[in-house]
């Protein structure tokens, strides 16, 4: 009887990970979708590698970000050095993709 109960406890930790399993994915995709949107960026013309060059990219400012606002939180907004450099980024990325 305790097997029992240990297999039906198994069986609703696996779904519950599966549950979690998708639901990053889903997240994953929204995300994804939504700095496509926005960087007005043609899926037609994403590689693989852009993509990763891309993605490396957002990574890097995100936790060059994340870094700064724990070491300077002081201040709620990002300089306007950052957001210039980071548009420069984005428009010379969406520039690359749609030359390919």
């Amino acid at each position: 009887m305790a097997l029992s109960s240990l297999e039906k406890q198994q069986e609703k930790l696996n779904k519950l990970n599966e549950k979690i399993k998708n639901e990053k994915k889903k997240i994953d995709n929204k995300v994804g979708h939504e700095i496509i949107k926005l960087s007005n960026l043609d899926y037609s013309k994403l590689t693989t590698d852009k993509i990763k060059e891309l993605t490396k990219e957002f990574s890097e400012f995100l936790k060059g970000k994340n870094s700064s606002d724990e070491t300077e939180k002081s201040t709620d907004s990002v300089s306007d050095e950052n957001i210039n450099s980071v548009h420069e980024k984005t428009e010379n990325n969406y520039k690359n993709v749609n030359n390919f």
